[in-house]
């Protein structure tokens, strides 16, 4: 039950992959209901094994240079890679400005097995629950320990036959034995090896054996076949390539803009308002009850918030600190009540998460670990001077908006688009990050294969733009 918000939830049935040269979006679906986002922006290092090497201290922090001009934390205490060159994993991506985060403790993951070369000991996923398969599986990882490293089986894992597993942690052994060989060869810092990009995490990470994974793009069909035929080989025959307008399976569309939302409407009448900072996250619980209503009454709208809460917190990937600001309940009990049901809501979650309880001052706190970035900052922005709570889209999200409605024009037989936009849009359009290809507008034109025309237009808003095609 990895996408549900309460105990007998459906699993995640269908993954949909949107791809263009802009930038990656995923939809998860669990019955017909899409229960979480994620979008890859530029510049996505996570699971990158790097050559670091060593780097400034500052305040107390330790960096290390992992490639020009680019520097990461190292989480770990001691020199910050002052004594040499070392090996190190991105752990978590560039976030609100700061730095990757890098570990010198790195790990192999794959669909069945998490093997750290420098580590030791084996255990087993606590999402395995059965004893007896917990104790076979335990004992399977003792002797694969044995051959040196840590190992760590994961819960897809339960169902797998054992040779597969003993297959993938022999895979795992030789990408590190290349990873070696190839840091005895260059210098740093420099790139070793490449982590899977954000829908091959998500298709190791959070599918189940049956799901199936929808995408509209060729490159990125055959990218995901490569890396099922490698680690998830149950993927490689429910893998289709579909045309038409992805998102709009179950108004996943209509699901994204609600979710980039602040407010999110409550069947009994209340709100939640949904608020993120630099700092943490906040949502505030207005019951829609009149001061003075029955404990009864508030109890059964904090408990409607608190499910709708689980969900959007997964929906939108927040991470981080989390704090609810739900009515005040009168007993302690009730209060305690109120959190027994937040973890039960949150307990299928697969991003590691904490409830921590409920504060003095009568706040609910909530840890999730920041992985992939939250929806809203991948698709948005502050607005430079706006204040709290101005956002503006990305460029980046735009043009992916821009290329989708120019493929599907494509699809429906168009042989020329002419775009109609703001001036720093074009200039994304045509040369985004840098990856300039063989003509001008030749990002976009290489990929859609047709002739793009580009109206740099200075009285249009950034958001304001237009598509014709013939």
């Amino acid at each position: 039950m990895l996408c549900s918000t309460a105990p007998g939830a459906p699993v995640i049935d269908q993954l949909l992959v949107s791809a263009t040269p802009y930038g990656v979006r995923t939809a998860a679906i669990a019955g017909a209901t899409v229960c979480a986002f994620n979008a890859d922006i530029s510049g996505d290092v996570l699971g990158n094994i790097y050559l670091a090497a060593p780097g400034r201290r500052g305040g107390g922090l330790r960096f290390v240079s992992i490639g020009e001009d680019q520097n990461a934390f190292l989480q770990e205490s001691g020199d910050g890679g002052g004594g040499g060159n070392q090996i190190v994993q991105v752990t978590r991506g560039a976030w609100g400005g700061k730095a990757p985060r890098v570990s010198a403790q790195p790990a192999l993951s794959g669909r069945y097995v998490v093997f750290s070369p420098g580590g030791d000991g084996a255990n087993v996923a606590r999402r395995i629950a059965a004893e007896a398969d917990r104790a076979r599986l335990l004992a399977l990882a003792r002797d694969l320990a044995g051959e040196g490293g840590g190992i760590i089986i994961r819960s897809a894992a339960a169902g797998a036959a054992e040779q597969d597993i003993r297959a993938e942690a022999a895979q795992h052994r030789r990408r590190w034995s290349e990873i070696t060989a190839k840091r005895d060869r260059i210098g740093a810092p420099a790139l070793l090896a490449r982590g899977p990009g954000m829908a091959e995490r998500l298709m190791r990470d959070i599918l189940a054996p049956g799901a199936r994974i929808l995408t509209d793009d060729r490159e990125m069909h055959a990218r995901l076949g490569d890396y099922a035929g490698q680690w998830a080989p149950e993927f490689t025959a429910r893998l289709d390539l579909v045309g038409g307008a992805l998102f709009e399976r179950h108004d996943a569309a209509g699901a994204l803009a609600a979710a980039l939302a602040p407010e999110v409407a409550l069947a009994g009448g209340g709100r939640l308002s949904i608020e993120p900072t630099r700092a943490f996250n906040v949502i505030d619980v207005d019951s829609g009850l009149r001061a003075g209503a029955r404990d009864s009454a508030l109890g059964a709208a904090c408990r409607e918030a608190a499910a709708a809460a689980a969900r959007q917190i997964r929906l939108r990937n927040l991470a981080g600190l989390i704090v609810i600001d739900f009515p005040r309940l009168g007993l302690a009990a009730a209060g305690a009540e109120l959190v027994s049901e937040m973890r039960t809501h949150m307990k299928d979650d697969p991003v590691a998460h904490r409830v921590a309880g409920i504060s003095e001052s009568g706040l609910m706190e909530i840890t999730r670990k920041r992985l992939e970035t939250p929806i809203l900052n991948a698709l948005t922005e502050p607005v430079p001077g706006a204040g709290y709570g101005g956002r503006r889209p990305r460029l980046g999200a735009l043009a992916f908006d821009i290329a989708v409605e120019a493929r599907m024009q494509v699809q429906a037989g168009a042989r020329t688009v002419t775009l109609s936009v703001a001036p720093e849009l074009a200039q994304y359009l045509r040369d985004v990050d840098g990856a300039a290809g063989s003509r001008e507008h030749s990002v976009l034109e290489d990929w859609l294969g047709i002739g793009v025309t580009l109206r740099d237009e200075a009285a249009r808003q950034r958001a304001e733009w237009a598509i014709e095609a013939a």
